[in-house]
């Protein structure tokens, strides 16, 4: 598989990512659930979205990685 190929798959992988997070965030809305989530359980969706810990690599990190070496 060549880098652009795999970076057109974490692209559309980011997409779904987000899709999900945003079926998440609806599931959760108002439930009493919500607050323990957006402090706790959405952290995993922010690591791959590049959203949380500026130390912490997520997808577009892996994204710049494959496009340094084409």
């Amino acid at each position: 598989m060549e880098n652009q190929e795999r970076i057109n798959q974490i692209r559309e992988a980011i997409e779904l990512i987000e899709q999900a997070m945003e079926l998440v965030d609806d599931a959760v809305a108002g439930s009493r659930k919500e607050s323990h989530f957006r402090a706790y359980g959405k952290y995993g969706f922010n690591q791959l979205l590049n959203n949380g810990n500026p130390y912490d690599s997520g997808l577009q990190d892996l994204i710049n990685e494959f496009e340094k070496e084409l």
